[in-house]
Parts: C-alpha cells; structure tokens; sequence
C-alpha cells in the first residue's frame, strides 16, 4: 500500500507544469504570449456570434480589444462590446455606461448627484454633477445651456439638446465628471454623443500654432528665390535681374 502511495505521488510530481495553469490576465491579454493566446480563442468565439454589436461580429482584432477593455475596467468583455460604440473611428462609451461604471465603481460614498437649474421660462439650463469621497465633496463642472450652443453641440443636426435637454445636461454633466475625477473608470474616453457632436473631423485636442521666426524667416527666403526672375540690358549697358514686377532683384 506504501509503495502504491509512493509511485502515486511521484506520478504527480512528474505532471506538467501547465497541466493545472490558470490563465491570469492581471497583466491585461498582452501581458504575456499565453495570456494572447488564450484571449486570441476567446475572441473569435465571440466574434463568431450574432448576438454581439455588429462592429465585432467576424472581426476577431475588435473583440481582443473590447476584452482587453474590459480587463481594464474590471468587467465582462460583453458589457464592454454593449456599451462601446465606434464613432468616426473613435471607442466612445455610451453616457448611461459611464454613469453606471462611476456609481458602481465603490470609488465614492454614494451615487452621483445632480444640482440642476432652470432658466427664466422654467426650461432646463444647467446641470452639475457632484458626490461625497470619505464625506468630502466632489464636485463636476457645470454645463448650461449657454456652453452647449457656444460649442455647437445645440445646432448639431439631429441634435437632442433642443428636445431632451436635461437628459442631454446629465449626460454630459456626468461625463465631465467622469474625465474630471476618475479618469482611470472610464479610461479617459470621451461620450457617445460627445463623439457625434465633435463631427467629422474628430479634432479632441486642437493644438495651439506657435510662431517661429526662424522658421518664418527661412521661408520668405524660400518664396523670394522662387521668384520668376529674367535679365535684361539696361540703358547705360550693365545687365541687370528683374522679377515679374520689374523691380530690381
């Protein structure tokens, strides 16, 4: 019976290493080739259904991203794929996503709340989004109306800010919050609708132009010899360069 023992436990011992290795996926799906691997599987199983956004159906490189996503925020790769639409080329995460990964992030004391006001007319005007961390409060910015048509978010065509404006203020109230204050739930992604409403040209961050004199100077330099220049003979005999407008050179 001992000796059965004995060659039971040295059977063991001599079993692969990988024979019990659970995947870990901490370090993210690109944290190592076996974690890839194993991500690389579940995709295309994911891809493969028809239940999934149409952006990830039978594109397996799309949902590796949504599940590296997800790992991220700590949540199903389904949710992510649910909830993250592409616009123009952009991830964006839907508004209402964004106020249920900061509320149920445990990040803060108690939901989001919302300080709202009317204008003269008792429409909606401004909306402010706010919470308590370890009963301090936090605080959004305000976003009014008056921000929304200087930005150009209320003339956007097929805008819901003239019909749904205090759902369009708590949204994007929150998803400043979001950008503001935690960053890291909604890994610095802006909104859907912040997406749609920034148009075509997708330009999140406009970088200001700095003057170079240097580089200025160099390129009149540059105009000035490109000229169209012609010689001629002058009255007293000497030649001279003449541009188009019979300047001297």
């Amino acid at each position: 019976m001992a000796e059965q023992n004995t060659n039971l436990a040295t059977q063991q011992e001599q079993k692969p290493a990988t024979a019990n290795k659970v995947t870990d996926f901490s370090l993210g799906i690109f944290g190592t080739s076996d974690n890839f691997i194993m991500a690389n599987q579940m995709a295309k199983a994911l891809a493969n259904s028809t239940m999934v956004p149409k952006e990830y159906q039978g594109n397996v490189s799309n949902a590796l991203v949504a599940m590296e996503m997800a790992v991220r925020v700590g949540t199903s790769p389904l949710i992510v794929m649910q909830n993250l639409d592409v616009i123009y080329g952009r991830p964006s995460w839907r508004a209402q996503y964004i106020i249920a990964m900061i509320n149920g992030s445990g990040k803060y004391d108690m939901e989001l709340q919302y300080d709202e006001k009317t204008d003269k007319n008792g429409k909606p005007f401004s909306c402010q989004c706010w919470t308590t961390k370890n009963g301090r409060r936090v605080d959004g910015p305000v976003i009014d109306m008056d921000l929304a048509k200087a930005e150009g978010w209320y003339e956007k065509n097929g805008s819901k800010w003239k019909t749904m404006p205090q759902v369009m203020l708590r949204y994007r109230a929150a998803a400043f919050f979001g950008r503001f204050n935690c960053p890291e739930l909604i890994m610095g992604l802006y909104s859907r609708d912040e997406v749609i409403e920034m148009g075509a040209q997708r330009d999140i961050e406009v970088e200001a132009e700095v003057f170079d004199p240097f580089e200025a100077k160099a390129e009149a330099v540059k105009k000035e010899a490109e000229k169209p220049q012609e010689t001629v003979e002058m009255a007293d005999g000497e030649q001279a360069t003449l541009d188009l407008n019979g300047e001297k050179a």
